[in-house]
């Protein structure tokens, strides 16, 4: 609910969020049950000048990071909308990809999936994608965690 309200809300333009957890036991791995524990609504940069791209602002990425590692977690990918196409990641999504981890896309019809993007070296070449089961545990209602304002968690 918290990932939808996040993303949506920015349409026409592409919303996004980091998504925050522990980390996993086998990192880099397809077969890794990624547990989402916390989602970073981010600001997208380029919102007013092309819709169809979304760019997390820099600094809240490094904000992100240190709260995360403050509390024993890291940030295991992102989340952005699609708001007039699918949920499948697009070649600008997976040329951008900078390192191997979790994409979460809300597409058309409020459609959701969860991919791995795996990059390889070297880095211009398109990230593979592996799709990823998503299940929800635990869901709760929109609201921040204290001393916290605008985080929202899971």
């Amino acid at each position: 609910m918290v990932l939808r309200h996040d993303l949506v809300a920015p349409a026409p333009a592409e919303g996004c969020a980091l998504l925050l957890g522990e980390e996993p036991l086998l990192a880099d791995s397809v077969a890794v049950d990624w547990s989402v524990q916390l989602i970073w609504p981010c600001r997208n940069v380029v919102a007013h000048r092309d819709q169809n791209r979304f760019e997390l602002d820099p600094r809240e990425q490094i904000a992100a990071q240190r709260w995360a590692r403050s509390r024993s977690m890291m940030v295991l990918g992102t989340a952005h909308s699609h708001p007039g196409s699918s949920v499948l990641p697009s070649q600008r999504d997976r040329l951008w990809a900078a390192s191997s981890g979790l994409m979460v896309i809300i597409g058309l019809n409020h459609a959701l999936a969860a991919w791995w993007l795996e990059v390889k070296a070297p880095h211009r070449s398109l990230a593979a994608i592996h799709p990823l089961p998503i299940r929800v545990v635990g869901e709760t209602s929109l609201k921040s965690i204290p001393g916290d304002p605008g985080i929202r968690h899971v």
